[in-house]
């Protein structure tokens, strides 16, 4: 047995901010240098990838990615400073609550059934 834990943060308005799936997508953005070769490698279209990314910047105001079309040298999306950070900070909260859930778990289920 192992736990599992989802942890996603909202804004004052209950608003979904990050999760997993944004993070996911953050990070293929990363990899790829595109939001075009991220959102296929995720399974969704680019209107829909554009579109979380377009309405997290709002609820936050601030951009977290740069996103320029053209293709070839002149086009492809990368993080800003500050969306590196987001994401980096966002990583450190999970891997830090994922810690402290597991260990509560094996003190709680020490003796398994």
């Amino acid at each position: 047995m192992r736990p599992q834990l989802k942890i996603w943060i909202e804004n004052e308005e209950g608003e979904q901010i990050i999760g997993e799936g944004l993070l996911r997508l953050l990070q293929e953005i990363e990899k790829t240098g595109s939001l075009n070769k991220a959102s296929e490698r995720l399974g969704m279209s680019y209107r829909t990838a554009w579109g979380k990314l377009e309405k997290i910047e709002n609820r936050m105001g601030i951009e977290l990615v740069i996103r320029r079309s053209g293709g070839g040298r002149e086009g492809g999306s990368r993080l800003t400073e500050r969306g590196r950070e987001f994401m980096s900070r966002y990583l450190q909260l999970k891997r830090s609550m994922e810690e402290k859930v597991k260990k509560e778990f094996d003190e709680v289920y020490e003796d398994e059934f």
